[in-house]
């Protein structure tokens, strides 16, 4: 990560960890602190059908199994409750660090509780998750197909015809058969992945309509568009601006472009105008950058992503072209630089 400022000749091993906590432990591993999940559940009230899919779109960690460990013997009924025991497996370069809690562990899509998460190994944890009662309300006439999926391809919004009986919707990219994106929640008949296109290929989403926990419609997917890696790039240039300075006055608490700050007894988090939030990503609001963690909200200090590391100010604009308050020198892409 960060190599020391030499300012004495000689210095111990042991003064050199204690004074920069955020040099290696280990060069050729870096620790995972958090881990978001996305939960596709077909469990339904009245079937027998225990399909459940588990995916995450981190680069640092993959889930390699989830199972359902209370499939009933017959159907599933009214207030049943589905358990699931996921393995999430990190990466070569990153590990689990001891004492990894079920607080560091986010999940999108179905709506569920995360009841307990067990380390196996450095490189295995074991989440085990409740979800939320079954509802037999699944056979009410609730309309929920979505139609009329189509893309603006002057700035990268999918958009879909609104459904009356859903309460939101569940939206996700793709490049190919790959997930780009986790599943994303909103309640407008929109979304905009413009950040999400960074390289070529063909392109599509999914959406569907949900009204609860337990009531939500099939998965439809859009018509595919190609991207050439030029086009991918302009489009992402164009909707999310370019990376900015620290310096600039405007900050978390005023509203800005189509959204608004705010803020809440656990910090600041951005709300889109199609009341979406974004999280364990950057998001570029008004020209600056800004890094939101798995529960949606403002980062601020350095930042580990992809294998490189940034630093947002105390606003919460990441740093470009600077050298941060503790003397470390970002190039123009904000990565630190090796300085």
């Amino acid at each position: 990560m960060f190599q020391y400022k030499k300012v004495i000749a000689i210095v111990s091993t042991a003064i050199f960890m204690a004074a920069f906590p955020l040099s290696s432990i280990a060069a050729t591993q870096t620790k995972i602190s958090s881990v978001s999940l996305d939960i596709d559940s077909d469990i339904e009230a009245g079937s027998s059908s225990s399909d459940v899919t588990v995916t995450t779109s981190s680069s640092k960690y993959s889930v390699e199994e989830a199972t359902v460990t209370n499939t009933p013997n017959d159907d599933w009924e009214d207030g049943d409750k589905p358990k699931l025991k996921v393995y999430v497996e990190a990466d070569d370069d990153y590990y689990f660090a001891s004492g990894f809690s079920k607080s560091s562990v986010s999940i999108s899509g179905s709506d569920g509780t995360i009841i307990s998460v067990s380390r196996s190994s450095s490189s295995e944890l074991i989440v085990y998750i409740t979800l939320d009662a079954l509802d037999d309300d699944s056979s009410s006439s609730y309309d929920l197909d979505v139609s009329d999926l189509t893309w603006d391809e002057s700035n990268g919004e999918a958009s879909w015809e609104e459904v009356e009986d859903a309460n939101k919707y569940e939206v996700r990219l793709y490049r190919g058969s790959t997930a780009v994106t986790s599943v994303f929640t909103t309640t407008g008949s929109s979304y905009n992945f413009s950040s999400y296109f960074t390289s070529s290929g063909y392109y599509t989403f999914k959406v569907r309509g949900v009204y609860n926990s337990s009531n939500k419609g099939s998965w439809e997917t859009s018509d595919s568009w190609y991207l050439s890696s030029t086009e991918a790039e302009e489009i992402k240039s164009n909707s999310s601006g370019t990376s900015g300075s620290s310096d600039s006055s405007s900050g978390p608490g005023t509203t800005q472009g189509t959204g608004a700050w705010l803020k809440d007894n656990n910090g600041w988090w951005y709300c889109n105008a199609d009341k979406s939030y974004t999280v364990s990503n950057w998001q570029s609001i008004d020209g600056r950058w800004y890094y939101f963690n798995e529960y949606g909200y403002m980062v601020t200090g350095w930042v580990s992503w992809n294998s490189k590391w940034y630093y947002c100010g105390a606003d919460g604009a990441m740093y470009s072209s600077a050298t941060t308050p503790d003397g470390y020198l970002v190039g123009s892409d904000g990565a630190w630089t090796g300085a």
